[in-house]
């Protein structure tokens, strides 16, 4: 409202003036008035956006605070690592001692693959289900009752009378194990939300000293004791996992049970079931998938009859030095991590590509009767899986999404790299008993081929 003109819009009357000058006050007293009451307003308003801004400023603050308390401690991730160094030492115990095994046995090599082999069909196998599992009541129950259900079939794995009995115990622990490597990577994507790449990394890097360890303390302990001594010594670690996880594991602070929600059973199953289903059609994560059974098929049909091809001739080399030829997996506690960072500023596509590269060289290598150059050849087959898994789990994390959850997403992942690794564990051996060492590296560059047009075709 403006204030009266003060030109005159006419010429009152004499009669008129009183009238006019009455109203011409009360018009600007008005009009004052509401400049007043809309000044004050404006106070009003400009106090309630300072309010509001330091509300936001101070919920921010809140979040952000809430957000790092939300997330473990550095001890919940350190104690994950050691447990997944002990976990993984039990799935690779047998590989460096196949010889001791087969001539206690009076097996084939292909027979005594088998106790690598039957351990990772039914990690594939029963990955999924604890993925389902683990959506329903939990991560961290799942991650500690599976590490302590570990160590009843690796206890019974040192007591075998035969070696039908040490296969069906390797399945024990095969159905146990994916309840802590599958799950972990899917606690560590939810609850490590703000260092996901770090913790990723050093799970990594944790699986590979599980690898190492277990091939190394394997084959040490048979060679100065026997094998039945050395899956004792198993049966120690993982009790000491077990423990650890309990008392230092916390519970998930971003997990959303299926349970929780309000649908019925039968939704939350067509939920989850439709979540899985989600995940396959995800031409991305496919595959991912595929690489992961093609890389592992070719690793662990390399690593499982390198025993047979580094003690016989021309090498002759006795257990534990072939147990020594496993410190090559230790190259991947570098290239895991550094990989996993390297791939978020170039891309993941680039870095699993070349990856697999580094991989088919190193395969290539062993090819040569030389044991410099085998040498070189693992260095670099280790160098460039660990740098695959590595970012290929980084990957699956970033192409999760809506309606596909991460214990699903990383169950599957699990179960077709497991799948290749059962592959990978028998059928290389069938080779090596027909046409030798030769068959084996063709049968491993051949995979990795597979898994190089996976990533060209599905992964971009």
């Amino acid at each position: 409202m403006s204030r009266w003109p003060h030109h005159r819009l006419f010429n009152p009357k004499p009669t008129e003036l009183g009238c006019y000058n009455l109203i011409y006050q009360v018009w600007n007293l008005l009009a004052d008035s509401e400049a007043i009451g809309t000044e004050n307003e404006r106070d009003e308003q400009k106090e309630r956006g300072m309010a509001v801004q330091k509300s936001y400023i101070g919920g921010e603050k809140a979040a952000v605070a809430r957000t790092r308390r939300a997330q473990p401690d550095t001890t919940a991730l350190v104690v994950l690592c050691l447990a997944t160094v002990a976990v993984f030492s039990n799935m690779y115990a047998t590989q460096p001692i196949l010889p001791v095994l087969g001539h206690e046995f009076d097996i084939s090599p292909s027979v005594a693959g088998l106790s690598v082999s039957v351990m990772v069909q039914a990690i594939a196998v029963s990955a999924i289900f604890y993925g389902f599992l683990s959506d329903r009541i939990g991560r961290r129950q799942v991650i500690i009752g599976s590490t302590l259900a570990l160590c009843v079939p690796t206890l019974l794995c040192a007591l075998s009378p035969n070696f039908i009995f040490l296969l069906v115990c390797r399945v024990g622990q095969g159905l146990a194990i994916p309840g802590f490597i599958a799950i972990t990577l899917a606690y560590i994507h939810e609850e490590f939300p703000g260092r996901r790449g770090v913790a990723v990394g050093w799970y990594t890097t944790a699986s590979v000293m599980g690898g190492f360890s277990g091939r190394f303390q394997g084959g040490l302990m048979t060679d100065f004791f026997n094998w039945r001594l050395a899956f004792f010594s198993f049966v120690v670690i993982d009790v000491a996992a077990g423990l650890a996880l309990w008392k230092y594991l916390p519970a998930s602070q971003n997990f959303f049970s299926h349970t929780s929600s309000t649908l019925n059973k039968q939704a939350r199953r067509g939920l989850a079931w439709a979540g899985l289903v989600a995940c396959l059609k995800n031409r991305r994560l496919l595959g991912a998938y595929l690489l992961g059974l093609c890389i592992f098929f070719a690793f662990i049909g390399l690593f499982t009859y390198l025993p047979y091809y580094l003690e016989g001739p021309p090498f002759n080399l006795s257990t534990l030095l072939v147990s020594f030829i496993f410190v090559v997996y230790l190259i991947g506690m570098i290239s895991g991590p550094l990989c996993g960072r390297f791939s978020a500023e170039v891309g993941r596509f680039k870095v699993m590509a070349g990856g697999i590269g580094l991989m088919i060289g190193g395969v290539g290598l062993t090819w040569v009767a030389w044991l410099p150059i085998i040498f070189a050849g693992l260095l670099l087959l280790c160098a460039g899986m660990f740098a695959v898994q590595a970012t290929t789990n980084a990957f699956i994390g970033d192409n999760v999404g809506a309606g596909q959850g991460f214990g699903s997403a990383v169950s599957l992942y699990q179960m077709f790299f497991y799948v290749g690794g059962s592959l990978g564990g028998f059928v290389p051996g069938l080779l090596w008993q027909s046409g030798g060492w030769s068959l084996v590296v063709g049968s491993c560059v051949g995979a990795l081929g597979l898994a190089l047009a996976a990533v060209y075709w599905l992964c971009r």
